[in-house]
């Protein structure tokens, strides 16, 4: 039956409503539906259905209902690859694993996020692969697997540091943020939350400082730190204000009831979640008034409200259990045998801590089950891409050979010439350290093969003390940061054709040929007093460093004497340096042994 109405739009008319449409489906994924679906009742084109039917699906998924998004999606997906449109096709495959992962199938998220990050590869954008990287660190997150999330997110800032975007920076340290929260490590989740709200970014989002906001309430939190956590999430909530999202604004006042209850403000806590609770349902957020029953529900058990506590407790279950979230209902079962168990009614208190105890064992086998998957499904993937590009890279170098080799043979010499300079850059990538820019342990080993075996040598190994509490104290990023300036250091104090590598871990290891043992132990001073001099402060306040050097002199003989020699007697004299005290340098005259 026809719409009575409908009316005809025109092609500019349909796209500036999906247009609009999908900018809105976060803040405002009502109205998102409506114009989809309003949209979809016109004569369209491929190129609009297909759009169309991914703003349906968005605006279904940001409302909540990711079992009616999911077939949307599908079709979006499959609709944008017969028009061979990559974008169209990442946004519905990215809106795909946003759902899986909101239905609790990770799993499914993580293969369809690798797909993302490969296809970006294959587009040559990294803007994309960073993000995709990020939303595969956040499935991990949700799994649980939070060493894994780290990782990810690790790799994100990384890239987003090497290729000069901030703005990823900032992704990755709001999320990694959010990832030592989740650990319990709410230090390291406030340094990371922090430095996120220091990067000042072209075309920052206020929607990314809110949530590094948030993250740092977070953090405040875990270490009841309440007026702190308080000024955090009020921040914000102004930025959030601004944006119209009504659900993220929602789940930040949630928080601050939290943080009210803690403070011992009950009713103005009780205030908060039942207004939260009234927005959710409004909006249809199904995980949102579970949430917003949960604390509501807790609340008032603590102030003897049972019967209130209980129906708010028992409409949380419920609402779980329709909508599936398994995750919720496990707390809940354990807040209302809790509950029961402190009202006197033991029967009612057991059945719900048994159930409790069996989903939380299946909860437990699936996530086993959920990380043994995802560790097979991103095994076959990778196994795949790298294939691919491979075979890519074969056939890429085979037709640039074969058309250079048809268009002159005159040229023979400059080609030989590029192949090298690019062996020697494969070479020097191959013997690098990636942090430091040092040569690596490959290529002082290679560099102390070359040494001529009747040569006067000086092996010089340096450690830096107490780095294990540098990590500690100050977290991996200080860590990798202290690295960095110690290779410089050592390295502005080297004379022309002196070597100095990163060897592993915090030590560094220095070759000098022909060098006296006298000047070797002079250098070794400047060394280490560079470091002690240095204004470590610079890299974090309170921030203090030495470093521990053992030298080995020889003069090497093919006989009786080898490098081996001269490397153990220096690993012997940093262990004594280490032994008397640390900051000190500890020397060893090389014999060959006799006969």
């Amino acid at each position: 039956m026809t719409n009575p109405d409908y009316t005809p739009l025109s092609l500019d008319q349909i796209r500036a409503l999906l247009d609009a449409a999908w900018a809105g489906r976060h803040s405002a994924p009502q109205e998102c539906v409506r114009v989809s679906r309003q949209v979809l009742e016109q004569a369209l084109d491929e190129p609009e259905l297909a759009r169309a039917t991914l703003c349906l699906g968005g605006g279904l998924l940001y409302q909540g209902e990711f079992n009616a998004a999911e077939p949307e999606l599908r079709r979006a997906l499959s609709l944008y690859k017969e028009l061979t449109d990559q974008e169209g096709q990442l946004d519905s495959l990215i809106a795909l694993g946003t759902a899986k992962a909101r239905q609790g199938r990770p799993v499914e998220a993580l293969e369809l996020f690798l797909q993302v990050r490969h296809l970006h590869v294959t587009l040559g954008n990294v803007e994309g692969e960073i993000r995709a990287l990020n939303s595969i660190g956040a499935v991990y997150g949700i799994m649980g697997d939070h060493p894994n999330a780290v990782h990810y997110l690790l790799l994100v800032l990384g890239l987003g540091r090497q290729h000069g975007l901030p703005l990823m920076e900032q992704h990755a340290l709001s999320n990694l943020s959010m990832a030592y929260n989740e650990m319990g490590q709410h230090h390291d989740a406030l340094e990371a939350a922090t430095a996120c709200l220091k990067i000042q970014a072209e075309n920052s989002l206020p929607a990314l400082e809110a949530a590094a906001l948030q993250n740092a309430g977070q953090a405040h939190f875990g270490l009841q730190q309440f007026p702190e956590a308080q000024a955090m999430y009020l921040k914000a909530s102004k930025l959030i204000e601004h944006s119209g999202n009504q659900s993220d604004l929602t789940g930040t006042d949630l928080f601050l009831g939290r943080v009210a209850q803690q403070q011992g403000n009950l009713d103005g806590a009780r205030q908060i979640f039942e207004r939260c609770l009234k927005i959710y349902q409004k909006i249809g957020d199904d995980y949102g008034q579970v949430t917003a029953l949960m604390h509501l529900g807790e609340l008032l058990g603590t102030t003897g409200q049972v019967d209130d506590a209980l129906s708010a407790l028992i409409r949380a279950r419920s609402l779980a259990e329709s909508g599936q979230l398994r995750d919720k209902l496990c707390e809940i079962d354990l807040a209302l045998s809790k509950l029961y168990r402190d009202s006197g009614r033991p029967y009612e208190a057991l059945t719900h801590l048994e159930q409790h105890l069996q989903l939380r064992g299946e909860l437990f086998n699936a996530e086993s089950d959920q990380r043994l998957q995802s560790l097979r499904v991103q095994f076959e993937l990778e196994q795949a891409e790298r294939e691919r590009l491979a075979t890519q890279r074969q056939n890429a170098e085979l037709t640039e050979l074969n058309a250079r080799l048809e268009a002159t043979n005159r040229d023979l010499t400059a080609a030989q010439t590029r192949t090298a300079e690019l062996m020697a850059r494969l070479e020097q990538h191959a013997n690098e350290d990636a942090l430091t820019g040092l040569p690596n342990r490959r290529a002082f080993d290679a560099a102390l093969d070359r040494v001529s075996r009747s040569q006067q040598i000086s092996v010089v190994l340096c450690d830096i003390d107490h780095f294990k509490a540098v990590n500690d104290r100050f977290s991996h990023l200080v860590g990798d940061e202290v690295l960095r300036h110690v290779a410089a250091l050592l390295r502005g104090q080297l004379h022309r054709g002196d070597l100095l590598a990163r060897y592993g871990g915090e030590e560094f290891v220095l070759l000098l040929t022909g060098a006296s043992e006298a000047a070797t132990l002079e250098l070794c001073e400047d060394l280490r007093r560079a470091t002690e001099n240095h204004d470590w402060s610079t890299v974090r306040p309170g921030l203090s460093l030495t470093i521990s050097l053992g030298v080995a002199v020889a003069q090497l003989n093919p006989a009786t004497l080898a490098v081996q020699d001269v490397m153990q007697s220096a690993d012997d004299a940093l262990y004594a340096a280490k032994n008397a005290g640390r900051n000190r340098v500890e020397i060893r005259q090389v014999k060959p042994s006799a006969g």
